[in-house]
């Protein structure tokens, strides 16, 4: 779990406010203590700033001229029901019923009157609520992936074991042949390569069991997971939907040498898959959607490449930001057509 100063320096604030004495203090203590912080002294700015930025707390002053604070609060729920808020008056004993408040969807109210430091634990509350917010999403995530991971694990070890158990009786009738009529080099070749795919196979099988039982007992300390082993992962995960969709997933890997990645891997294949589910929605029958895992000195990158990133739903990548702030060592960029997840190297 993140530290409350690791947290803090990917939450953006939001300041409503008309009076700009009280705005100017409460910005600069903001960014002080190292929040990301926007202000603007009437919810006409507000409403228009939330079109092109994405915030997770906002301080909003009830008694604001033209549009209250009240009347701004229902707009914004209207379109966004995460965003954390805080209602701000500068009146004593004029805090609104609780009744308003649950309406509003209000996490928390302050009276600027008890000064700073209050505001201060208010928005250490606020920010509290918003990583456990991340975390059961996270969780969510977790839960759906492994139920899927499972799905496609049975319907892969159906397949092998069938494959196995091909193996197994044509090996039984070459050897009874063999003694038949004397041994011949190329049946005992035969019989040697089908003993040896019936080893790969089970090798395969138990990869993924193991992969399974470290997925569901994945814990705060970090993973280690083979290269190959993620892709795989990845497309067993997301194998029915790849299929009914006949989605091409292009997976490619490019580091100096085969490794084993450590960090938060489990859940960065978690959000990778989500990603990719979201796409699926959007790609047409057969398209390529391109999973490319790189390296530099510091970090791990795995690149999603697809033209349609841009038609995720925007609420949908405002989630996936909030839950990829609460995962340790892990970052994101989106782009257009790319979306980049970041994993650091250090320990």
């Amino acid at each position: 779990m993140l530290s409350y100063e690791e947290l803090i320096k990917n939450i953006s604030v939001l300041l409503v406010d008309d009076d700009e004495d009280y705005l100017g203090v409460t910005y600069s203590y903001l960014k002080m203590r190292g929040y990301i912080v926007d202000k603007v002294t009437n919810a006409f700015d507000a409403l228009e700033i939330m079109k092109t930025k994405n915030y997770q707390i906002m301080l909003i002053d009830y008694f604001m001229p033209s549009m209250s604070g009240e009347e701004l609060i229902n707009k914004i729920r209207e379109k966004n029901k995460e965003v954390i808020i805080i209602l701000q008056t500068g009146f004593s004993g004029q805090k609104p019923p609780i009744e308003s408040m649950q309406k509003l969807n209000i996490q928390n109210y302050h009276d600027k009157t008890e000064g700073i430091d209050r505001l201060n634990l208010e928005l250490i509350s606020a920010v509290k609520i918003f990583n456990q917010q991340n975390e059961i999403a996270l969780t969510k995530y977790r839960s759906t992936a492994i139920g899927n991971l499972m799905s496609g694990i049975a319907t892969e070890i159906k397949s092998t074991l069938m494959s196995i158990g091909a193996g197994i009786e044509y090996s039984n009738m070459l050897i009874a042949e063999a003694k038949g009529i004397g041994v011949d080099p190329e049946k005992i070749a035969q019989i040697s390569k089908f003993s040896n795919n019936n080893k790969d196979y089970l090798e395969r099988i138990d990869k993924i069991l193991t992969a399974v039982i470290n997925q569901v007992n994945s814990d705060e300390n970090d993973d280690v997971i083979l290269d190959k082993d993620i892709m795989e992962i990845v497309e067993l995960i997301l194998k029915s939907e790849i299929r009914s969709k006949n989605i091409i997933l292009d997976k490619k890997i490019i580091l100096k040498s085969e490794t084993y990645l450590t960090g938060r891997i489990n859940d960065t294949i978690f959000i990778i898959c989500e990603f990719i589910r979201k796409l699926i929605k959007y790609v047409n029958d057969g398209e390529i959607i391109g999973l490319t895992l790189t390296e530099d000195e510091n970090n791990w990158y795995f690149n999603l490449n697809s033209d349609k990133v841009n038609m995720i739903d925007k609420g949908d990548i405002y989630l996936f930001k909030c839950i990829v702030i609460s995962v340790k060592k892990v970052e994101i960029n989106i782009s257009d057509n790319m979306v980049q997840l970041i994993i650091n190297k250090t320990k």
